[in-house]
């Protein structure tokens, strides 16, 4: 459980910064729209990526009776988390769809790239 951990605050702490970078910067241009959609995307995705875990590990250790239905309905949640960003960025105005899009692979994005930047350096990655 505490590699887990340790990997969610890595990956959506790493997301999370590089949001927040991308917004200030989108701020300061004079996108406002864009600073929105970034932050609520890369929220629900930390959010969806800790649920990941949570949901992992419960399916690990559950015992075999009644884990899977658990299971199926904590995915089927998941997936209505993600539609929660999508739905608020095609309903307000104020809040653009294509940075909403954006923040929601913030985590998966920050996963893949620890994973490049680790096998370049010539370490293991911590994926593999």
């Amino acid at each position: 459980m505490e590699s887990i951990r340790h990997l969610q605050r890595r990956y959506c702490g790493g997301a999370l910064t590089v949001a927040v970078v991308l917004s200030a910067g989108c701020c300061l241009a004079g996108w406002p729209a864009m600073t929105r959609g970034l932050i609520i995307g890369s929220l629900f995705s930390a959010l969806n990526f800790a649920l990941l875990g949570k949901t992992m590990m419960r399916k690990l250790t559950a015992p075999r009776r009644g884990g899977g239905l658990i299971t199926l309905v904590a995915q089927l949640g998941r997936y209505l988390l993600w539609a929660v960003p999508v739905v608020i960025a095609v309903k307000l105005p104020p809040v653009d769809l294509p940075a909403t899009i954006a923040g929601l692979f913030m985590v998966p994005i920050c996963i893949v790239t620890d994973s490049v930047f680790s096998v370049v350096r010539g370490r293991k990655s911590p994926l593999f």
